[in-house]
């Protein structure tokens, strides 16, 4: 089991490191290592980005769609 908290931080410095990278396929590599924070964090048992029942989550890293994307 992963700790939750580890895997926020690190799906937040990937995609900051996504924001900044040099090059497009940097970009999108620290993009894939997000989603697949992103993924961890969904799938763990703690309900952190459960959906509500209005289909909106807890926890949205993207509040004001910045990314153009939801986690």
């Amino acid at each position: 089991m992963d700790d939750l908290n580890y895997l926020l931080k690190r799906e937040q410095e990937e995609l900051l490191r996504a924001r900044i990278a040099h090059s497009p396929a940097a970009g999108r590599v620290h993009r894939r290592r997000a989603q697949g924070y992103a993924t961890r964090i969904r799938d763990h048992h703690l309900p952190y980005r459960s959906p509500r029942r209005d289909g909106s989550i807890f926890f949205n890293p993207f509040p004001f769609n910045a990314e153009g994307g939801q986690a």
